[in-house]
């Protein structure tokens, strides 16, 4: 079995406010391709999680064994889920209830009483109770399985079974951790904080189930109250994921196996700290054979990932495009990528800026009909003929399913900063040449893709990619090389070589 201790945190967004994006959970991607190929896979949940089932069902991914340090402490065994509904709650009897699709608020009296709010899939997962006293003030968390798990005041943190009994409590202001006196099979009664009780369940059920044989990976990371000094088992290996703080938890560990998933930071590991790990890399993310359809498009595209770029490098890069199109606006298009709504914001302000500065040289048009008249407009309408009309969008990638749509009819893909590693292998899997300023091992140079140091140097990889079948066919090629280094069948023989079970 190969138990992991990812690093998952609560979610408990207000989704009637929340802003979507892609979401990428931890050790995710490894668990599946070692389950795919015939290793168990456990996982070892050390955080509150009232919605822990939820987000499995959303994944879609179920491991072989699945242990909740709060589950255990919470006494929730093989629990049968049910919806709970707003009605559920006790309301005064005149309660007027206003209804949005992620929040309700309820109120009496012409007070406001309380607030409801709902997840992605219509589940409560949160009353917020309003009063004038401090008693008739407080928040409920609602396990996703339906019952209440814990209430929260000012003051207190209170835990509950399904059934309404309260298994232990959280003074606020101390830390301190009382257990109900009825559930005796904690070995204390008091604990001075919560994260010496989590380390207690973890130890005992480490002790009781993990064999010589099993393999324990630890995602590193500052904000865990897993003490890593306990876990002290000859197959431990302790993983770090660039998305997670994880430098303080590594500064604590004395020895042990490290798992990354990038080469440079392996590099970095190894000089900073010598002889004292073994790192290995094995890469976040699997190759899957999804060839494009660029070549069926008559305009080519020309995506640019901007997320990691800074945003002097941003403008540069897309008043650079929009010259490089004007040359040839009927045949070729822009469009710019995002993660963050940071980002999405920079770049929509560059395209007006540029739109603004550039009148009367070309039109900025996303394809908007209503958009191509406002702009024939700005650029004036005496000169509006023969003018480039240069069309360029902005995405925000908030899901997988998005991304790979979007890259699908992709030309040729520009990223700049530094490395995404989904955004990296997907485009590989697609077959898309890449331009970067960067160096990184998916990406070689004049052979799948051209490592540039400035924006002005893109013009020729860009020429060579979007005038030249041959460059492009060659791309393809290399890339296909590169599917089958990062193939899942090769990723498991770095896995069976960091387990001890390579054939």
């Amino acid at each position: 079995m190969e138990y992991f201790i990812p690093a998952w945190h609560e979610d408990n967004s207000d989704w009637a406010v929340a802003i979507p994006s892609i979401t990428i959970l931890d050790a995710t991607s490894h668990m599946r391709i070692l389950q795919n190929n015939g290793h168990q896979v456990g996982i070892i949940i050390s955080t509150y999680e009232p919605g822990l089932m939820t987000r499995l069902n959303q994944l879609n991914y179920y491991p072989d064994q699945l242990f909740s340090i709060y589950d255990y402490l919470q006494g929730i065994h093989n629990l049968e889920s049910r919806v709970v509904e707003i009605n559920d709650f006790a309301w005064p009897k005149n309660a007027i209830f206003d209804y949005t699709p992620f929040r309700t608020i309820i109120a009496d009296k012409d007070k406001f009483i309380a607030k409801v709010f709902y997840d992605f899939a219509g589940k409560v997962i949160r009353v917020e109770h309003h009063g004038d006293t401090p008693s008739e003030n407080y928040t409920l968390i609602m396990d996703s399985r339906g019952f209440i798990s814990s209430k929260n005041t000012d003051h207190e943190a209170i835990f509950y079974d399904p059934y309404g009994n309260w298994r232990f409590k959280q003074d606020r202001d101390t830390g301190v951790v009382t257990i109900n006196p009825n559930f005796n099979f904690y070995q204390k009664t008091t604990y001075s904080n919560i994260k010496d009780l989590i380390n207690e369940v973890l130890q005992q059920y480490l002790e009781t189930n993990l064999k010589k044989s099993d393999h324990l990976i630890v995602t590193l990371d500052n904000d865990s109250l897993v003490d890593l000094n306990q876990l002290n088992h000859s197959n431990a290996i302790f993983m770090i994921n660039p998305r997670q703080p994880y430098q303080e938890e590594l500064s604590n560990l004395n020895q042990g196996n490290l798992l990354v998933s990038k080469t440079d930071l392996a590099d970095k590991l190894e000089q900073q700290y010598p002889e004292k790990f073994s790192v290995n890399v094995i890469p976040a993310y699997n190759s899957e054979f999804r060839l494009g359809h660029s070549s069926r498009e008559r305009v080519q595209r020309i995506a640019f990932f901007a997320e990691n770029a800074n945003q002097a490098d941003i403008e540069k890069i897309i008043k650079h495009l929009c010259k490089y199109v004007s040359h040839d606006f009927k045949n070729k298009s822009i469009q710019v990528f995002t993660y963050s709504l940071d980002k999405d914001n920079w770049v929509n302000q560059v395209i007006a800026k540029i739109k603004k500065d550039s009148k009367g040289k070309w039109i900025i048009s996303s394809g908007d009909e209503k958009e191509k008249v406002e702009n024939i407009e700005i650029a004036g309408l005496g000169k509006a003929k023969g003018l480039p009309q240069i069309k360029i969008k902005e995405l925000r990638l908030t899901n997988i399913s998005q991304l790979l749509k979007a890259l699908d009819k992709t030309r040729v893909l520009i990223s700049w900063g530094s490395v995404d590693e989904l955004m990296q292998m997907v485009a590989v899997s697609i077959g898309i040449p890449q331009i970067q300023n960067f160096a990184s091992k998916t990406v070689i140079h004049q052979k799948n893709g051209y490592v540039c140091q400035t924006a002005e140097e893109i013009d020729t990889p860009l020429n060579d990619y979007l005038n030249n079948l041959t460059a492009w066919n060659n791309a393809i090629v290399y890339n296909v090389k590169m599917l089958n280094r990062y193939s899942e069948e090769n990723i498991m023989k770095r896995w069976e070589k960091l387990l001890g079970d390579a054939k």
